[in-house]
């Protein structure tokens, strides 16, 4: 019997893992990228229409874009999200299972940047700690469960997993 609380998928996306130095493994903390966190004024708030259903989706659809579009239009390109590559991995609401050229040590915390290809784009940055590694051809084999999470980044990636078991 799968004890897995979250079911899980394989998906090709834009990712980006690295490992922690000790220095910083316990200063981190999962979050959607900063930029989503203060949105501009220029977004229409639900206060200044009347809502329904229809409006709040219009409304979340127009945060996220605009916030996508910050991240991605951004003249400061340290936030990380720019260059990442499309690989393949395997992912669920409580972790992720990825290959990598270095090798990483079970226990070591690795930060992932990754951009869930939906529309609009959900750019996430998020911390797991390394669980399993298995020495595979050209690299590694890393599986790593994710910490400190928030509910709406575990919410944005169960969404993204259940739409691609749901094309299967």
């Amino acid at each position: 019997m799968d004890k897995r609380r979250y079911p899980r998928a394989d998906a090709y996306i834009r990712i980006g893992v690295r490992r922690l130095s000790l220095e910083k493994q316990t200063a981190y903390f999962s979050k959607i990228a900063a930029a989503a966190a203060s949105l501009g004024e220029d977004i229409v708030s639900e206060s200044d229409l009347e809502v329904n259903d229809v409006t709040r989706w219009l409304l979340n659809l127009q945060e996220k874009a605009h916030t996508m579009g910050r991240i991605l239009d951004s003249a400061d390109k340290a936030d990380g999200f720019h260059g990442l590559r499309y690989k393949r991995i395997n992912l669920s609401g409580s972790g992720v299972r990825f290959l990598c050229n270095t090798r990483c040590d079970v226990n070591d915390l690795i930060e992932l940047r990754m951009i869930l290809p939906v529309e609009p784009p959900v750019p996430i940055l998020i911390y797991g700690e390394v669980v399993r590694v298995l020495e595979c051809d050209g690299g590694y084999a890393a599986a790593a469960e994710f910490i400190a999470e928030s509910d709406e980044i575990r919410r944005d990636i169960a969404q993204f997993v259940n739409a691609l078991l749901e094309e299967t």
